[in-house]
């Protein structure tokens, strides 16, 4: 959203405009006078607006700042928390595969939230922190993007396979195994690479600095020049991140609240010892808890990119949508720090190896 911005700004400034009258003297030099004209060239209407649009965003770009910078910070030494306490299960079984593989996900994803809001700020120290700065921005921005994609399909993929396991128990043990659910997390982080990449391909950081915007100035690519090819590589990316994995897991997720209804009805008419005799499948209230979380993080960033998709421009540039746009990516954001919050309230062996996890540490510390 904002690279896209940024970008209409950058052509706007240095389109064709007349010099601007500033006051002069007899004395000055008629090459100062036209040093000046460049400098501060005359605003067309056009060009006053997505600056004035540029001025009315600047206290939601503060506040987004200061919430990336929480929120990646807590992404990170959160999901470093999952990560350790997964690799100290007994067994790793399916669930946890895509547990440690969503904590990745969400981790990077804070690691490259922090890296993006810093060089917005940081650029500016130096030419070799610019330089810096401007080869790493859109790549970093396309490794979000993949990280994004990743975390969406490995959630769709553990709702469908806890939906699977308690539909069809003796076939999911059958047919499904530790080994393929990781190539299916190798698979899902290929291909969203793949999709990320075509950010850096679009968009690039160009040389020319504007005074107004205290942020990197994006530009197009000559490849990111080409109309079609941008709507292509948002329709997938669209398509990949929001729409196949929100689709799945509604179906998925309903069928498998039906079915644990079902069951408890079921459970109800049998007496204590075959009720308890009768095992379902681990994970199923947490894998519940994880795509409602899913679908309220997300479901505000789907709909703008869906707007952005299908009206193109036409709700654009407007203070309101602008800001409901940054809304939105904060709130998506958010969803890589809630994990640990739903893994710690419904999952007994999470909170059992993450209790002995600081209970060791604090043996040594003695």
């Amino acid at each position: 959203m904002k690279p896209l911005l940024f970008c209409l700004l950058l052509s706007a400034i240095q389109g064709q405009s007349t010099a601007d009258q500033s006051p002069t003297t007899e004395s000055q030099d008629p090459t100062t006078q036209f040093i000046l004209s460049v400098l501060h060239p005359t605003l067309s209407p056009d060009q006053m607006l997505i600056r004035g649009l540029l001025g009315g965003l600047q206290e939601a770009k503060k506040v987004e700042f200061v919430a990336t910078l929480v929120i990646g910070t807590l992404s990170v030494l959160g999901n470093l928390v999952v990560i350790k306490v997964t690799a100290r299960y007994k067994s790793i079984g399916i669930s946890q595969v895509y547990m440690a593989s969503l904590a990745v996900c969400d981790f990077c994803i804070g690691i490259f939230s922090l890296w993006r809001v810093l060089a917005d700020r940081l650029f500016n120290l130096s030419d070799g922190v610019y330089w810096f700065c401007s080869r790493t921005y859109f790549p970093v921005v396309g490794l979000d993007v993949a990280a994004s994609i990743t975390a969406g399909l490995i959630a769709m993929a553990l709702s469908v396979d806890r939906c699977f396991a308690l539909k069809f128990p003796m076939k999911h043990v059958e047919l499904w195994s530790v080994r393929k659910a990781k190539v299916i997390v190798v698979v899902a982080g290929m291909m969203s690479l793949l999709i990320g990449l075509n950010i850096p391909l679009r968009l690039t950081i160009t040389d020319v600095v504007d005074s107004v915007v205290n942020q990197l100035p994006p530009m197009y690519t000559p490849i990111g020049r080409n109309a079609a090819f941008t709507q292509v590589c948002n329709n997938i990316e669209f398509v990949f991140r929001f729409a196949i994995p929100l689709t799945v897991m509604m179906v998925s997720n309903t069928w498998t609240m039906s079915i644990i209804r079902k069951s408890d009805k079921f459970r109800r008419g049998l007496d204590t010892k075959t009720r308890c005799a009768v095992k379902t499948p681990k994970c199923l209230t947490m894998t519940v808890g994880l795509v409602i979380i899913f679908f309220m993080t997300n479901l505000p960033k789907a709909a703008f990119l869906f707007d952005s998709m299908i009206f193109f421009n036409k709700h654009r540039f407007t203070i309101a949508f602008e800001t409901f746009g940054i809304a939105s990516d904060v709130l998506a954001k958010f969803n890589s720090i809630v994990n640990i919050f739903v893994y710690l309230t419904l999952n007994r062996e999470f909170r059992r190896n993450l209790l002995q996890m600081f209970g060791c540490s604090c043996g040594q510390c003695r």
